[in-house]
């Protein structure tokens, strides 16, 4: 029985979180609408990585890009052909994982979860504590290492698609330091079957191996607190761009991502008055190279003019960013039931170093008086008239020179609490952009407990998104589109309403609707008038409903179900030869009903039982007006569809534990949308069923 109650008692603390204020409270209190994400029940229940981990909460979507990055939907919010950014804001640890040039954190998808103790996710804006990009969701990936957890642990894991993992977390204590590190590495050799829209080609296959590593390390003395990490991968371009997953096949293509963090703390206490400075620095490597079309293709193009093009169509870009950030934090002592929070800071990020090939423009640029002079040059694929930008500046860098972005930011949070039952939480956050001016973000929030049992919420925030350096100063190029130094940052003002009911302590259901209008919403555009880039367009909005339920006991039984539904706007692109320039329809691409669940059997301790379920209904349908054309020869919607996992954990000992997963036990035909539609069926075929294999060792 007191085992039971110390289960109980671990369990609460699990569901503090301090992601929404900056002050922990339990994740019924917050002002905001928050799920913690215990990484041990996930882990029992199959759940391999962060993206996966994240994919099973209301309102969310895990879909892919061309290239094969993972993209994070949230409440149906996404550009559908700007797939550059992600559009929320990813810590690790409380350090924001910063990209300034295209804004995604997809390599950070990977992750596996037996290096997590939590995520704490925040859907909704979160701008006044955590600044931009905190437009759609906010999610904290709290590691072992992070929560200064002594454990040490091995994991070493196998599955399909020649899939091997193994990693570990290790503390040491060094006189009065605690040293914490963490580590893994992990490879595939995963490909799928592939098939075009047209059916005329053979199937082929997907590229999508990988490698990947992480290494971590964590020093702590007294205030003091030193914590850094290095991650690396590298994978196949799954789909590529256009139609044709390598037209060379001799050329290897891979996208690869490097990203290092420092952050070096300090946090101290005076009468009451409690201090953290945080210094910050972050370097991201992105090396991208890609196969466009063949040899024979470019032969043909480039004949028209007289020129002898033998290298088909390839590009290569490759970026360095760094970014340096200064913050400090105050909490003061509670005055009349105020709980003030001050916070400034400042953030530059730099580009330093910009390389771009593309073998079309090259050949362009060595014979540009000769294709311009061409009888024939009214017939060139790639005349100034299709590509502007390009012969306006032709660059052999992606971005334009020189650079650099710094923001100085300010913030004010009150917690005010108002009796024993009202908690009324106000926030302002200023950010100073030296290329984009002033933003201001505004939150304001109720909480009133009106038993034990029930708890209501009212929620109103607003978000902003600066233009990353792509959509701002990207210069023009072929298959790239071109930045635009006067648009505007997205804005976005969201409004919640929650209801929790906790009848007792091993049921909990949660309600909560929502309305999000998008400002200066930053997507394409092709007028012919201007360089085909990006554009701000007025408005969108997302409304939905979100619904989750938790029952637990202390041993046998711990089951997590959702649903939500999504109703989101969407304005479409320019398109030269549709009858109207701008129509609104649904987000394409999404599934506006999912339900998810995920449920636990530990019938005795050393035997668990997981079992996961994903349902996606049939995915909108674009109003492209080209897709519209063909649409009576395939269907670009991805069918409904019911996915379940299955697993077995079987403890040796306390510390000892071998796991054996069946994703897609039932072989369901799971499929992504596909960028531009280029598939046959309703999109990318993923995986059928496949297995993983899993042994922890902890001493």
């Amino acid at each position: 029985f007191a085992d039971e109650n110390l289960d109980d008692f671990e369990s609460l603390l699990n569901e503090v979180s301090d992601i929404a204020t900056k002050k922990s409270l339990n994740t019924d209190y917050l002002p905001s609408v928050v799920t913690v994400v215990d990484a041990q029940t996930y882990i029992d229940g199959g759940i391999q990585n962060l993206g996966e981990a994240l994919g099973m909460l209301p309102g969310i979507q895990m879909q892919m890009t061309a290239m094969g990055y993972t993209t994070t939907t949230v409440r149906g919010l996404k550009n559908p052909n700007a797939y550059l950014s992600d559009k929320i804001k990813l810590l690790v640890d409380g350090v924001a994982i910063n990209n300034e040039v295209t804004g995604s954190s997809s390599f950070y998808m990977d992750f596996p979860m037996h290096l997590v103790e939590k995520i704490e996710v925040l859907r909704g804006p979160a701008s006044t504590i955590y600044g931009a990009g905190a437009f759609y969701a906010t999610v904290n990936v709290i590691t072992k290492l992070g929560n200064s957890k002594n454990e040490n642990q091995v994991f070493l894991g196998a599955g399909s698609y020649g899939y091997i993992t193994a990693g570990a977390n290790l503390f040491a204590k060094a006189g009065d330091w605690n040293i914490f590190t963490d580590g893994y590495y992990q490879k595939n050799n995963k490909s799928l079957d592939f098939q075009n829209s047209d059916n005329t080609l053979e199937t082929d296959k997907t590229e999508e191996e990988l490698k990947d590593l992480s290494l971590g390390f964590k020093a702590t003395q007294g205030g003091f607190e030193f914590l850094t990490r290095f991650k690396h991968n590298t994978s196949g371009n799954f789909y590529s761009f256009e139609n044709q997953l390598n037209p060379i096949e001799d050329k290897e293509q891979e996208h690869s991502n490097t990203y290092f963090f420092s952050e070096l703390s300090y946090k101290t206490s005076v009468n009451d008055y409690k201090l953290e400075t945080k210094a910050n620095f972050s370097y991201r490597e992105q090396d991208i190279s890609a196969n466009i079309y063949s040899v024979k293709d470019m032969s043909d193009r480039f004949a028209v003019v007289d020129i002898d093009m033998q290298e088909g169509f390839v590009y290569h870009e490759k970026s360095h960013e760094q970014n340096y950030e200064v913050e400090s934090i105050l909490s003061l002592p509670e005055i009349a039931s105020n709980d003030i929070l001050l916070g400034i800071g400042v953030h530059y990020t730099e580009i330093i170093k910009d390389d771009f090939y593309s073998s079309v423009e090259n050949a362009i640029i060595l014979n540009k008086n000769a294709i311009l002079a061409h009888p024939a040059y009214s017939n060139f694929k790639y005349r100034e008239s299709k590509e502007p930008a390009f012969w306006a500046d032709m660059t052999r860098t992606l971005l334009k020179d020189d650079v650099s972005r710094t923001n100085f930011y300010a913030y004010a949070q009150d917690l005010i609490s108002v009796s024993d039952d009202v908690d009324i939480v106000l926030g302002l956050r200023t950010d100073n952009y030296s290329d984009f001016g002033t933003q201001l973000s505004k939150r304001a929030a109720i909480v009133y407990r009106t038993t034990d049992k029930l708890v209501l919420k009212l929620l109103y925030g607003s978000a902003f998104r600066v233009p990353t350096f792509s959509e701002a100063y990207q210069t023009g190029h072929i298959n790239f589109r071109a930045g635009d130094e006067n648009i505007l940052p997205e804005e976005t003002t969201t409004y919640e309403a929650a209801a929790i009911y906790s009848p007792n302590m091993y049921n909990r259901f949660s309600l909560n609707v929502y309305y999000s209008d998008l400002n200066n919403v930053i997507d394409l555009e092709e007028d012919p008038s201007t360089y085909t880039g990006y554009t701000n367009y007025a408005d969108r909005y997302s409304k939905g409903v979100e619904f989750e339920y938790n029952f637990k006991t202390s041993m046998k039984h711990n089951l997590y179900l959702n649903a939500s539904y999504i109703d989101a706007l969407y304005t479409l692109p320019y398109e030269p030869d549709a009858e109207q320039s701008l129509m609104d329809q649904s987000m394409p691409d999404i599934s506006k009903i999912m339900l998810k669940g995920l449920y636990i059997y530990r019938p005795i301790n050393k035997l668990s039982f997981g079992t996961t379920w994903r349902y996606f209904s049939q995915t909108t349908s674009t109003e492209l007006q080209w897709v519209l054309d063909e649409s009576d020869e395939y269907d670009p919607t991805a069918k409904a569809v019911h996915i379940f996992d299955e697993t077995v954990t079987y403890r040796f000992s306390s510390a000892s534990e071998l796991r054996l997963t069946v994703k897609n036990i039932f072989d369901a035909d799971v499929r992504m949308p596909s960028y531009y539609y280029w598939t046959a069926d309703g999109g990318i075929k993923r995986e059928g069923r496949n297995y993983y294999l899993s042994f922890v060792q902890k001493f």
